[in-house]
């Protein structure tokens, strides 16, 4: 009893690297997934403070702007959590914004074209997120591959008759049986 040993947490108890997929690529770094997050929220928060708009566009860009207030709330929550459907988010609310900065480009040019950029730098940069996470999709399906369960192929032989069953001579078995 004395002689055992007790686990220790820094053994490595699955596979060493050879045998295994090996690393992961490098995903999407988490700054950037901040920074976008950051500047979602900000500008969205700047452009919805301020308003330049007549009645008709004011409509139009408070109903862009009620559903991208949900994307850009989720697509903060997402892109902090790191979600994988946080970049698609992101590009949809910004895509949003650009609509609106081009709207309000009608009745304050600069204001409504420098909204309009911001938006599209952050759609762009949330594509370029999406796209750093496509070597991890790819590394996790090669993984999922590997180790699924090879499926189990049945012999082409006929398996044996199964035995003919046994009669048990008691009581029962003398009882008369009716006619089928």
């Amino acid at each position: 009893m004395a002689d055992k040993q007790a686990w220790n947490s820094t053994e490595v108890v699955a596979w060493t690297e050879h045998e295994g997929p090996g690393r992961p690529p490098a995903g999407p770094r988490r700054a950037l997934s901040l920074g976008l997050a950051a500047t979602l929220g900000a500008v969205f928060i700047g452009m919805m403070s301020t308003d330049t708009l007549c009645p008709e566009h004011r409509a139009w860009v408070q109903a862009l702007g009620s559903a991208a207030l949900v994307g850009v709330v989720l697509a903060g929550i997402g892109l902090l959590r790191q979600w994988a459907v946080a970049p698609a988010l992101t590009v949809a609310s910004a895509l949003a914004g650009v609509a609106i900065g081009f709207i309000d480009a009608a009745h304050a040019p600069t204001r409504g074209h420098v909204i309009a950029v911001v938006f599209a730098a952050v759609a762009i940069g949330a594509t370029w997120l999406a796209l750093r996470q496509v070597p991890l999709v790819r590394w996790d399906r090669a993984v999922r591959r590997e180790l699924r369960s090879e499926p189990t192929v049945l012999s082409e032989v006929d398996p044996a008759p199964a035995p003919a069953a046994t009669v048990v001579d008691d009581e029962r078995s003398k009882a008369p049986t009716p006619l089928a």
